[in-house]
């Protein structure tokens, strides 16, 4: 009699257990977090990641992003960003989204001092450029830019045909003309490394 009590007893311990140890395991089962696809398309934009600190890959080039200024004309919003490659070249990228994604990538020129945008066309080595808007705008200013936290400037743009542009630029209202010649990129062909990620995707 005492043996089959002894059996029972075996039994319905080993029932116990088995039941605790399934009730645990569908516990942590339930904490994991949901499977995810690492092919799935990121849900961030193409420039997501762009601001002081990144990195834009173009054209076999490496660019760190050290400044960004942005720009506000009456809530018609853009952004400028001081790029660096380790040249004495000053470049900029800029982006507006207001309209889709427009983006260009700027190299400041050694311009004559009487180049001005006074009229709707400007020639400038040989080539002829048509106005397309000129304004003044609200800028605010981060990281390394030459320029201070916020102010006011003055712009015009230009655009010549084969799709080369002309930008002039003038801070404070007063001053000389700082004048860029630029091109316009597709966004498919930056590639963004948001600070803290190195170019090829190693911190």
């Amino acid at each position: 009699m005492g043996f089959v009590i002894a059996i029972v007893v075996l039994v319905l311990v080993g029932v116990a257990v088995a039941l605790w140890l399934r009730n645990r395991s569908a516990a942590e089962g339930s904490a994991l977090p949901a499977p995810q696809d690492p092919l799935a398309d990121s849900t961030g934009g193409p420039l997501d990641g762009l601001g002081v600190g990144a990195v834009v890959s173009h054209g076999g080039h490496d660019y760190v992003v050290r400044g960004e200024i942005r720009f506000d004309e009456d809530g018609y919003v853009w952004t400028e960003y001081h790029l660096d490659a380790g040249q004495d070249v000053r470049t900029w990228l800029s982006v507006d989204l207001s309209d889709g994604t427009d983006v260009a990538l700027w190299n400041a020129v050694d311009a004559p001092g009487d180049l001005a945008p006074d009229g709707g066309a400007v020639t400038f080595e040989g080539r002829t450029y048509k106005k397309v808007e000129s304004g003044s705008a609200r800028f605010t200013s981060t990281g390394t830019t030459g320029l201070p936290a916020s102010g006011k400037a003055r712009y015009a743009d230009y655009k010549a045909e084969g799709g080369r542009l002309l930008s002039f630029e003038q801070w404070a209202g007063e001053g000389s003309w700082e004048v860029s010649t630029g091109t316009a990129v597709g966004v498919h062909m930056l590639e963004i490394y948001p600070a803290g990620r190195a170019a090829g995707g190693v911190a």
